[in-house]
């Protein structure tokens, strides 16, 4: 008789969970390659909620948070996994894309005052003059009073 697992000849058969190098490198594709997705999912989220207004663009600001973290370790994931230059390179584009949502969704939020004021601005201007008076206000920042 033969022991389960084992074929008559002594060996282990090819589903006894014994992996071999090119389990392990399918393993790091499949791992980079969910840190992947999480870092594209992550990155859209927060560019669309970045584009909604306060307090939504909080949440913005929360996913692009998360989204640098998840395209760093997308990144070092990719690398190791010795995945084709074209994905490290969107990965890296991906990554300062992350990084410049990151920076602007942050400043509307730390000025929260001026970005309350121009949305409110702009929810109201009808008309072309009206809109570029709101901005000119965004620009002087308008609702941002210092030393308070």
């Amino acid at each position: 008789m033969t022991e389960q697992g084992t074929r008559p000849s002594g060996s282990r058969s090819v589903g006894s969970g014994r992996g071999g190098p090119d389990d392990a490198a399918a393993a790091r594709a499949a791992s980079a390659g969910l840190w992947l997705r999480l870092f594209l999912l992550a990155l859209l989220g927060g560019a669309v909620a970045s584009s909604l207004v306060l307090p939504w663009k909080v949440l913005g600001l929360v996913l692009a948070l998360f989204a640098l973290g998840a395209g760093v370790v997308a990144l070092v994931k990719a690398i190791s996994a010795k995945l084709s230059r074209f994905v490290v390179v969107a990965t890296a584009l991906g990554l300062a894309a992350a990084l410049f949502l990151t920076a602007g969704t942050t400043a509307s939020v730390l000025l929260w005052p001026v970005t309350q004021n121009y949305e409110d601005c702009m929810s109201r201007a009808l008309t072309l003059q009206a809109q570029a008076d709101c901005e000119e206000g965004l620009r002087k920042l308008e609702g941002f009073a210092p030393g308070r």
